[in-house]
């Protein structure tokens, strides 16, 4: 018998639930590097593209085979994955990193107060980064498998010649081996208008 959550009547055992979303992210890989074709890319950067569509496919899956020991964690997990796929997929017109003690895309942390870096420099001159909402009245995109509370300077959310910042995310409430995915936007700003906007997922793993 499986951990058990209120989506566990999708599959008779977690090792089922495992392999039919780790099939999944395989095969919808599939589909953003046929986008990265169809971008008519130089063969450099599609290479470039292609190569972190696949790492993403290899680490979300062995974290869907080790941590993924609920249903929940596993949807986390593998969504977490597709975010990053397409993220990958649309790459990165302005430099955009996002990391915890100096990691990114995947990190493990200590339970309790998480310290996430944003850290964006727009590309062209006169140019200015902040971050954005994710949607129209959300902020940032955060699923976990446990209770987690954020906090953000709102400072980050005015444009700067550069913006490194955290997110602080709290999961002192949460328990060791919980996960949590956080997708935050970053838009670079062209004097009254939006000029580029790109999102950075990272899947964090409490210990």
């Amino acid at each position: 018998m499986f951990a058990s959550d209120g989506s566990s009547e999708r599959a008779t055992s977690i090792e089922d639930y495992q392999n039919t979303c780790s099939e999944f992210i395989i095969d919808i890989s599939k589909d953003y590097k046929e986008w990265v074709e169809r971008y008519h890319l130089g063969e450099d950067e599609a290479a470039r593209r292609n190569a972190a569509i696949n790492g993403i496919v290899k680490t979300t899956n062995d974290w869907i085979s080790r941590f993924g020991n609920t249903i929940k964690k596993v949807d986390i997990i593998m969504n977490d994955g597709v975010n990053k796929m397409a993220e990958s997929t649309a790459g990165y017109p302005f430099k955009f990193e996002v990391s915890v003690n100096n990691v990114s895309r995947y990190a493990m942390h200590p339970l309790g107060e998480v310290r996430v870096n944003i850290r964006a420099v727009p590309k062209k001159d006169g140019r200015l980064v902040c971050v954005g909402n994710y949607q129209k009245d959300q902020l940032l995109l955060i699923n976990s498998s446990g209770p987690v509370e954020f906090a953000l300077s709102k400072e980050s959310m005015k444009g700067a010649d550069i913006l490194d910042d955290y997110v602080i995310l709290n999961a002192k409430k949460c328990q060791k081996y919980d996960v949590i995915s956080l997708t935050t936007v970053v838009e670079e700003i062209d004097g009254d208008y939006v000029a580029e906007s790109r999102g950075y997922s990272t899947l964090i793993l409490l210990t």
